[in-house]
Formats: structure tokens, C-alpha cells, sequence
């Protein structure tokens, strides 16, 4: 009869998400990962394999994460512009939440590991493949309801707010502060406005 486990699984996988999320891939040792797990380094194997099986793990987990907070409000059928604008703000308020500023566990990953990885890059495909299916789906409905223009590329806009968040990201890293991030998001969302009528001079 196996043995019970004597941790919680769920909640060391989020301390080494937490770990990998704050420090990177490379700088994050085995034993620094242990300590900050509260287990014992056999339990780790154990449990969640060597060190990179346990970071794809922490990878799923984040995205799991961020698809049920921001992906599938985007989802849902009567979604439009007003939840693009909500997630963008919900974005935002994830990126400042952090006294030391980490951006996205994915976006940070994509630079660190997936040139060289290729099952990182497999996740990381999949998971901007996400985002914008997720916001494509809100940008269809939103152009059906005249919201957007009806010229609209909706499949152009979703890369390009996929594109938009990344950035964000970025600035937030940087330091940008909440007002800064606002400021380029409402620039950067100003294409999904409708485009008024126009009327030439007599």
C-alpha cells in the first residue's frame, strides 16, 4: 500500500511557481527549490520528476492561472468590448500587484528558455495561441454588435492586442507605473473604438 503524502502537493507547485516566476529558470537551484517547497528533495523527484519536468509543471499551472482569470471572461458568449477592456485593466492589476516587479511567468520564459527548449516553446505556443483565440472570440462579438468598426480584422486585432499585452509586460518590468500602463493601453486600444461616420464639406 503507497504511502500517503506527508505534503500538499497543490501548494508546494505554487511556491515553485512562485520561485521560478521571481528568479528564472537557471537561477533557481534544487535546493533553494526544496527549501521554498517544504519537502524533501526525494519527495520532489517523487512527485513531479527532475527539476524541468517540475518547471513545465509550474508553467501549466501558471497558464491554468491566467486562463481562469483572464482568458475565460473573454470566452464567455455575450463577451464584447467591454470585457476586452476589463481584461486589459485586469492585466494591468495583475502586473503592478508584485513590490518586485516580475511581469508574466510565460513572457519571461519565452526569452529565458523556449530558442533552446523545445517543450518550453511547445507551452509557450500554446498558451499565445490562448490569448488570442480568447480575444478574437470577444472582437467577432464585438464587431457583430457594431461596437468595433465593421471593417475590422478581427483576427489581425487579436495578434495585435497579444502583442499589446507582451508589451505591457515589458513596462511593467521596467517599472512603469499603474497611470503608465493605463495611459499606453488606452492608446493602444483606440483602433477597437467604432470609426465615427464622416461627412464631407459641402
Amino acid at each position: 500500500m503507497a504511502r500517503p503524502k506527508a505534503f500538499d502537493t497543490d501548494a508546494a507547485l505554487v511556491r515553485a511557481m512562485e520561485l521560478f516566476w521571481e528568479q528564472g529558470y537557471a537561477a533557481t537551484s534544487m535546493e533553494q527549490l526544496v527549501t521554498t517547497m517544504g519537502i524533501k528533495r526525494q519527495s520532489l523527484y517523487d512527485t513531479f520528476g527532475d527539476k524541468h519536468r517540475l518547471f513545465l509543471t509550474a508553467l501549466d499551472s501558471y497558464c491554468t492561472m491566467l486562463k481562469d482569470a483572464m482568458l475565460d471572461p473573454l470566452r464567455r458568449p455575450d463577451a464584447g468590448l467591454q470585457a476586452l477592456h476589463d481584461t486589459g485593466l485586469a492585466i494591468i492589476d495583475f502586473l503592478v500587484r508584485y513590490p518586485k516587479r516580475r511581469a508574466c511567468l510565460m513572457a519571461n520564459t519565452t526569452l529565458e528558455l523556449a530558442p533552446h527548449d523545445a517543450e518550453v516553446a511547445a507551452k509557450v505556443r500554446a498558451h499565445l495561441k490562448n490569448m488570442e483565440d480568447a480575444f478574437r472570440h470577444a472582437l467577432v462579438n464585438a464587431k457583430a454588435r457594431g461596437e468595433i468598426a465593421a471593417t475590422s480584422d478581427a483576427d489581425a486585432l487579436a495578434k495585435y492586442l497579444v502583442g499589446m499585452t507582451h508589451g505591457l509586460m515589458v513596462m511593467a518590468k521596467s517599472g512603469a507605473d499603474r497611470d503608465t500602463l493605463t495611459g499606453i493601453m488606452a492608446t493602444a486600444v483606440a483602433p477597437l473604438q467604432p470609426a465615427p461616420d464622416f461627412r464631407p464639406a459641402a
